[in-house]
């Protein structure tokens, strides 16, 4: 029975200790990072800002009320004199009240107001946009990384297994006087060398975790498990993208700056409604009591209303002048709009031709995987008949592993290239 309770025990801490783990696919690591990455997490804030800008702004065209309340105790009441009498002038005791309610009819500056603070939420909107992009570009390339590091290590690991064996082997041979003890050095200089390359593969590893973490906004002290396969993501990005009919109207910088462009316009909207007039009504209601003392008062209630006008006639040119610029920076956005257009095409048109060599050196790198492992499987046997020399072996090894790390590195730039590839297009 005690045994029993203590294996129910074990499982359940190894249960505990499994679950607290956080299993994450690579596209599940993106929707963490969405909801969780600083810079994700300010664009969002920004954009709440954006949307309270708006409704401050909406709210300059609802009725503005103030209310004021003041009591005067007058010390020493100021005196007139006339005809040798004095006469004060006042009560010793004063009070105020009131309240006053104002209402915009019209002004144009204002109505652009409005359109200027939501035209600022697409702009937070579109930022946001763009900065989640930029999180999942991170995220894809440094995860990539993650699995291509365990790819190789995985792949070294096997290598230096087979490389073990044959330095026992090698040993023993060379105890039975068949074989120099060069060939045992040799072999030792490579599994040496290859512990090496592990080790630092290891900790590089670390620190694309560590950097991974950070990026996604996970705990750095917690563990994390990366449960998409080196291969599943090596098959999202091996696929020739066309090019052709690419359609660039939803890409998120060129609707950054048509925004930008909508901006501009508003400004100059801005500049010639300060030339319209601005229409206003008031209402103010007050009670107010003078006398000696407190217990002593005598009130009154004025109110009134009224309408403001406000006529601009001539301010020494200056809107002219103003006018004037924002014209000239509408211009200047329109040729920021036209001037992007051009920069997407021709970063897209770039980004493709990074993709297409990238692919050909990934195809090309998996044949020198078969034909340097078919050279090196032959090196072996030739080496075990005595017909070779641990020379040609280690230039056998060196080659495989060499084309190993070709192939690794250029996996890993296939998935950057394609990355950047949907970035340049707008798709990613």
């Amino acid at each position: 029975m005690k045994n029993r309770l203590l294996t129910l025990l074990a499982v359940t801490a190894l249960s505990t200790g499994i679950f607290a783990q956080k299993t994450l696919s690579i596209d599940e690591a993106w929707q963490y990072a969405i909801e969780n990455n600083v810079n994700s997490k300010k664009a969002k804030i920004d954009r709440t800002i954006a949307d309270q800008k708006v409704k401050e702004t909406t709210g300059i065209g609802f009725p503005q009320i103030n209310a004021q309340a003041k009591y005067t105790d007058n010390i020493k009441i100021p005196v007139v004199v006339f005809g040798g009498q004095e006469f004060e002038m006042g009560f010793k005791q004063n009070i105020t009240s009131g309240i006053t309610v104002s209402q915009l009819l019209f002004n144009g500056s204002y109505l652009v107001g409005l359109q200027s603070a939501k035209a600022y939420k697409e702009t937070a909107a579109l930022a946001e946009e763009k900065t989640n992009i930029s999180v999942k570009e991170g995220v894809l390339m440094t995860y990539a990384g993650i699995l291509a590091t365990d790819e190789n290590i995985l792949t070294l690991q096997e290598n230096q297994r087979i490389l073990n064996k044959n330095l026992h082997d090698t040993e023993i041979t060379y105890k039975t006087g068949l074989t120099e003890f060069q060939n045992v050095e040799q072999l030792q200089y490579s599994a040496k060398n290859m512990a090496t390359i592990i080790d630092n593969l290891k900790r590089t590893r670390k620190k694309l975790e560590l950097g991974l973490k950070y990026m996604i906004g996970y705990p750095l002290e917690e563990s994390i498990v990366l449960t998409s396969s080196f291969d599943e993501v090596i098959a999202k990005n091996n696929v020739l993208v066309s090019k052709d009919a690419t359609n660039f109207d939803n890409h998120v910088d060129l609707r950054l700056q048509k925004n930008q462009v909508k901006i501009s316009e508003l400004l100059l909207k801005l500049e010639k409604s300060k030339a319209l007039p601005s229409l206003s009504a008031f209402y103010a209601a007050n009670a107010n009591a003078q006398g000696p003392k407190l217990n002593n008062l005598m009130w009154n209630h004025p109110m009134l209303w009224g309408l403001q006008l406000d006529v601009p006639i001539f301010s020494g040119l200056q809107r002219h002048w103003k006018t004037e610029q924002a014209k000239l920076n509408l211009e200047k956005a329109n040729l920021d709009l036209d001037d992007k257009k051009r920069n997407i095409e021709n970063k897209a048109g770039s980004a493709y031709i990074d993709y297409e060599n990238a692919l050909a050196s990934y195809n090309n790198a998996k044949e020198l995987i078969a034909l340097s492992t078919s050279i090196y499987n032959k090196q072996q046997i030739k080496f075990k008949e005595g017909m070779g020399t641990s020379f040609e072996l280690s230039q056998a090894e060196s080659q495989l592993f060499e084309a190993q790390t070709k192939y690794y590195e250029a996996a890993l730039n296939l998935v950057q290239a394609k990355t950047k590839l949907d970035e340049a297009l707008g798709t990613l």
